[in-house]
């Protein structure tokens, strides 16, 4: 059963963490800016400033941050501030129990898939990934990315297919219907929760995963090492979002090379790529965790607010 928390409504408390890596004051303001003109209150935890190099603080205090941000009645969601490296860190410093007490929206993405695959797994909090209060708010965010955002979180996203940026198309790869429940995220952060308390697990679910900046051998060993813990025993389908290399600067798409890769393994399950889910580019916001309904042949993915 998954726990799925009340939907953003103007005047809603959102406080804001670092529980990975380290941000600007300046980019930080951006964003709290830009959210707090769309009738959020946004209050930034204690450490969410703290930290150099790549860690945000201590793993105590950007642990203590999350707890508080759960646990304090007068918060109504959670957005954290950008990813980077550093949540995995944290999970040991959690009281799971006491989360799934107080159900809240959780909003991050990138590295933030290791605590919103440990949320899912441990309690069955339903978490959002999308963009953040600083990397994506905070910078120049594309009106497509804005949108998805507000109509996912404030509930008006549910049962509809979700819409593809103009110019832009699902790709079918195996046809196909798949549904279960929602979940993945980035492929590096999945791969490296291998072998820990959190180990991926894949079965009756459909997996959404993106990547940036990773050449082809080393997604081609996250994506084995994936399938020799048994990850992808008895999943559903697939969902692609962006795979992309910069080299000298320039993007390029891996699409084909990705796809080709999971082929390998993947047989008759439904699959569908080019979702606009990723790092780069106009992105959706997901309920990770939430059922979803993938056609293929109709090129659509509809999520469900169903327990």
């Amino acid at each position: 059963m998954a726990l799925i928390p009340p939907a953003l409504k103007s005047g809603d408390r959102i406080a804001v963490i670092s529980p990975a890596g380290p941000i600007k004051k300046a980019e930080l303001g951006r964003g709290m800016a830009a959210l707090a003109a769309h009738g959020f209150v946004l209050e930034p935890m204690p450490h969410v400033l703290e930290g150099s190099a790549y860690l945000a603080g201590s793993d105590e205090d950007r642990a203590r941050d999350l707890m508080n941000a759960f646990t304090d009645d007068r918060f109504d969601a959670i957005a954290c501030s950008r990813g980077g490296y550093g949540t995995m860190r944290i999970l040991k410093y959690l009281d799971f129990e006491r989360i799934s007490a107080s159900p809240k929206i959780l909003l991050g993405f990138s590295d933030i898939s290791a605590l919103q695959w440990a949320l899912w797994q441990r309690v069955g909090l339903v978490t959002f990934s999308g963009p953040q209060v600083a990397r994506g708010w905070g910078g120049e965010l594309p009106e497509f990315s804005k949108k998805c955002w507000l109509e996912m979180l404030t509930g008006q996203a549910w049962s509809k297919p979700l819409p593809v940026p103009e110019g832009e198309e699902l790709i079918p790869v195996q046809h196909g219907v798949a549904e279960g429940r929602l979940v993945g995220g980035n492929l590096a952060m999945m791969a490296s929760l291998c072998g820990t308390t959190d180990t991926p697990l894949f079965r009756d679910a459909v997996v959404v995963l993106e990547e940036i900046d990773e050449p082809l051998y080393r997604i081609d060993r996250m994506l084995t090492q994936l399938r020799l813990s048994g990850a992808f025993d008895g999943v559903r389908g697939i969902l692609l979002g962006r795979f992309v290399q910069h080299v000298k600067g320039q993007p390029q798409d891996q699409h084909e090379a990705v796809v080709k890769l999971i082929a390998e393994f993947a047989g008759d399950i439904p699959m569908l790529a080019g979702a606009p889910y990723g790092h780069v580019g106009p992105m959706w916001t997901l309920p990770l965790g939430s059922w979803v309904r993938m056609d293929v042949q109709k090129r659509e993915v509809v999520v469900e607010n169903r327990v």
